[in-house]
């Protein structure tokens, strides 16, 4: 016995008890996991209902909770982009790089991030290379120049590069059945660029000061709070008006569903890394008046109300405006800003943490170093007491 929901989220197990989130657990001795799901209409009239088994590690074992859960979020991901679903080849044959991620991300065990950051760099890669090679195709020669074209066509960092065309070998060892070792890359290639501690790149006051004088009124309450609240691109592109508490001057990063044009559609911060933020008080009216005017749910929406993915190409306007190198100006440069100048400012290394939203010192540490060396050159000390 079962009950149905129009979004297919609630069901009962035979023996009469519920499960959540879209799986259903057969009542059996190994547990085994279904996902269900609605997809058109049936000769009645009525939503046609679906239902998936969830493979496990191998074809021979039942599938974990994790690997439930992983699959779930998978098939939710589907359901809201069908028109980048890749047709899914029939076990043993040889597969399209577009069919082996497809088979690939459905499988993968482990947290929601894990499949989140393979999904990505899959994505880019199946873009690049060309998803309808096959799997087997792919050499050591694509990764490296998939690497090289992420750094200087994505701007992605050399650390950001690695770790992608890391997951990509990873994929093509699942998909050809590789042991360990015998991928087209190996990790300890790169242990040089993965413990190097990011490049650290900030603006001076003279420089902000010229690119907030070439800022519109909205193009200015969006840049300060890139500046002041050390905001993420992407988490300012998905702020609404409901994660912002103006009158106590709070932000709420967070998990979240939210109305993106005329879609609704599942939104997390990156890492997880959900916390509340402090309003800086130069945005406080522009903000009250923003709101009243407002005809969506996003702050900084496009004209047609969807998630504006375009905040970077705004910053690069502006900065030509300045008559500044637009070259140099980047998002992630703003966050930057922000966290030296706190430290400079009396914020203690807890409060930059936890401002920033990382989840160890160890990932300020860059920013750490830049003040600490900053300071020996203002103070003088690194210039006195030699001898010559």
């Amino acid at each position: 016995m079962e009950t149905e929901s129009p979004r297919g989220g609630l069901w009962k197990s035979p023996n009469g008890r519920q499960q959540t989130g879209g799986l259903y657990l057969k009542d059996d001795l190994t547990g085994q996991f279904h996902i269900s799901w609605y997809d058109g209409i049936d000769s009645k009239g009525r939503p046609r209902k679906r239902w998936k088994k969830v493979k496990g590690l191998s074809r021979k074992e039942g599938a974990f909770l994790s690997q439930a859960l992983s699959a779930k979020e998978a098939k939710e991901w589907e359901l809201q982009h069908p028109e980048r679903v890749k047709e899914e080849v029939p076990e043993g044959s040889r597969p399209t790089v577009d069919a082996g991620v497809y088979r690939y991300l459905q499988q993968l065990a482990g947290h929601n991030l894990t499949l989140k950051e393979h999904r990505h760099a899959l994505e880019e890669f199946q873009s690049w290379f060309g998803g309808r090679k096959f799997a087997d195709q792919i050499t050591r020669a694509d990764l490296l120049s998939f690497k090289s074209y992420l750094e200087r066509t994505k701007e992605n960092n050399e650390i950001t590069a690695v770790w992608k065309i890391l997951r990509v070998n990873k994929f093509y060892k699942w998909a050809l059945d590789k042991k360990p070792g015998e991928g087209l890359v190996k990790t300890t290639e790169f242990k040089d660029v993965l413990r190097r501690k990011p490049k650290v790149e900030v603006y001076s006051p003279e420089e902000l000061k010229k690119f907030f004088a070439a800022c519109d009124p909205t193009q200015f309450v969006l840049f300060q709070l890139y500046y002041k609240c050390g905001l993420r691109n992407k988490e300012l592109a998905h702020l609404e008006w409901s994660d912002m508490d103006i009158d106590r001057r709070l932000i709420l990063v967070q998990q979240k569903k939210l109305r993106d044009g005329d879609k609704k559609k599942q939104w997390g911060p990156k890492h997880g890394s959900e916390g509340s933020l402090v309003l800086p008080i130069s945005v406080i009216q522009p903000l009250k008046e923003m709101k009243e005017r407002a005809k969506s749910n996003l702050i900084f929406p496009t004209r047609n109300g969807r998630v504006n993915i375009k905040l970077l190409d705004q910053c690069k306007l502006v900065a030509k405006r300045a008559g500044l190198d637009e070259s140099r100006w980047k998002i992630k440069s703003f966050r930057a800003t922000f966290a030296t100048n706190r430290l400079r400012n009396g914020y203690d290394l807890a409060t930059v943490r936890e401002q920033l939203r990382h989840r160890d010192l160890k990932s300020i540490e860059h920013y750490i170093d830049y003040v600490k060396n900053e300071q020996l050159i203002q103070s003088g000390r690194v210039d006195s007491g030699w001898d010559v």
